[in-house]
């Protein structure tokens, strides 16, 4: 039998075909460097504390570069582990990258693209330097080329040898020149944004809830990877922060709400954090800043974002909803495989399961914000009830007659506010009845934050209950300067 042939373009599908997404290339060595990190703390040969991910990116030169201090790869293994494409030794259940095409991803994106390493007690230095823009070249001329003469053609290889053996152990991958088209790679802001929700990195420490993340992970047993991340030179964190813009104004994070997926054996397969706020609307998607670039409930494999922000909104039953929440979800269940984009999970049956799991917990969250929607609404209609009484008292009016329409406009004011007073009572009570239900703690913010409880209270508001609605506008705005007149006519009026 004939051998196969594999033409160049499968080299082009690994590379330039691969992501849709350009910056995707820092998730991909970062996550082959996290695993080098791993293994050299379990071989002894660092500590926990010692890891290291350094990113430098030079805009003015075109060039950008990962460094770990992993395990290295030997001179021995060099060619052979660089050399092997989608062939890789790692683990699928305990490793982060495991089909050996991620390395190959550089090559869409610069002009020449360089692997350099060492191990520890080794005195060789190993450099591939791969042609990119070469390579790219064959995909589409006229000529066709197997893959392994494309390969053999932009590939060269170098060991340098020094006379000391060195107890040193990186690897290294640099991207000389980058394309011109994709300027995005070089732009230090928008890539520092983009890795503090999908790197693997700690909240930052101004996070001050985030303290109650680490304690649920504690509780189950699970161990939220990080590492040290340095770009520029600067510590990569988590950016959440507790306030944030909706489309309905601020709004902030008070407190956190855990949820844990299990199958139906009561095995973990998942678990989740959101922020508990007013969900007063959609938090909105500022490009500007990096105020809301927090907003979604991210889906995260070994504290690596999969997919983008989104990755999940299709479980919710309309699209908008997910954009209502802050929040993480950790996939546990070594079945959940990222696919080779990692975009999102292979389809299988622990995904179904994952899936039905989150479908069932997001509809409880559709419910939690279109109630927090309902009760924001209510409260702003009784605030805006006082607002119309004292506009009414110190109103001017030209004529009985704009007299009457302003005392209509208040009048249907008053019976509005009746409703939604009654509303607020009834939820606040709800909230009181079950207070660690999501939406009751949700309200109760709202109600005490806005002080609606002293809202409540005003004489205004028992008139609205228990008096006919054509009283002197005096006694509907009953305040201290004028009790002694509100107490006689109750007292007159038998509604003492």
């Amino acid at each position: 039998m004939a051998d196969y042939v594999f033409g160049a373009n499968i080299l082009e599908n690994l590379t330039t075909g691969m992501y849709k997404n350009s910056q995707i290339i820092f998730r991909e060595y970062i996550q082959n460097s996290c695993d080098a990190i791993d293994k050299a703390v379990a071989l002894g040969i660092l500590s926990a504390n010692e890891e290291n991910i350094d990113i430098w990116i030079d805009t003015d030169k075109r060039f950008i570069s990962v460094e770990d201090n992993g395990t290295g790869i030997t001179a021995e293994d060099f060619e052979i582990t660089l050399q092997s494409i989608a062939q890789s030794n790692k683990q699928l259940d305990t490793e982060k990258g495991f089909r050996g095409i991620g390395r190959l991803c550089g090559l869409a994106y610069c002009r020449e693209l360089i692997f350099s390493t060492t191990a520890k007690n080794e005195n060789v230095v190993s450099t591939m330097r791969i042609n990119a823009e070469k390579l790219r070249s064959r995909f589409y001329g006229d000529k066709k080329y197997t893959a392994q003469e494309v390969l053999d053609d932009v590939i060269t290889v170098e060991k340098k040898i020094s006379d000391e053996v060195v107890a040193d152990h990186w690897f290294k991958v640099e991207m000389i020149d980058i394309n011109d088209e994709n300027e995005v790679l070089l732009d230090v802001a928008t890539i520092r944004d983009y890795l503090s929700f999908v790197a693997p990195v700690e909240y930052r420490n101004t996070f001050f809830l985030s303290q109650k993340i680490y304690e649920h992970a504690d509780s189950l047993n699970f161990k939220i990877d990080e590492y040290r991340i340095n770009l520029n030179g600067d510590q990569l964190v988590k950016k959440y922060k507790t306030d944030f813009k909706t489309s309905l104004g601020e709004d902030e994070i008070f407190d956190l709400s855990f949820k844990n997926f299990y199958d139906e054996d009561g095995k973990l397969i998942a678990w989740s954090w959101i922020g508990i706020s007013k969900f007063k609307g959609v938090i909105k998607q500022d490009s500007k800043t990096s105020n809301n670039k927090m907003r979604s409930i991210r889906l995260r494999k070994g504290n690596i974002q999969i997919g983008d922000a989104d990755a999940l909104q299709k479980l919710f039953s309309e699209e908008r909803g997910i954009h209502y929440f802050i929040g993480e979800v950790f996939a546990v269940d070594k079945n959940l495989i990222p696919n080779s984009q990692r975009d999102y999970f292979i389809e299988n049956s622990a995904l179904k399961i994952f899936e039905n799991a989150l479908a069932d917990y997001f509809e409880e969250l559709h419910k939690v914000y279109y109630g927090a929607s309902d009760l924001n609404s209510a409260v702003k209609n009784i605030k805006s009830l006082e607002t119309a009484e004292e506009k009414f008292k110190n109103q001017v009016f030209v004529s009985k007659k704009h007299q009457a329409a302003e005392e209509e406009k208040l009048t249907v004011a008053r019976d509005k506010a009746e409703s939604y007073v009654r509303k607020v009572e009834r939820r606040h009570q709800e909230a009181l009845d079950n207070p660690n239900d999501i939406l009751s703690q949700v309200t109760k913010r709202i109600i005490e934050k806005r002080d609606v409880l002293k809202i409540l209270k005003l004489p205004q508001v028992f008139l609205l209950q228990v008096l006919p609605k054509n009283l002197p506008i005096l006694f509907l705005n009953s305040t201290e300067k004028n009790a002694n007149w509100f107490t006689i006519f109750l007292t007159l009026s038998g509604k003492t």
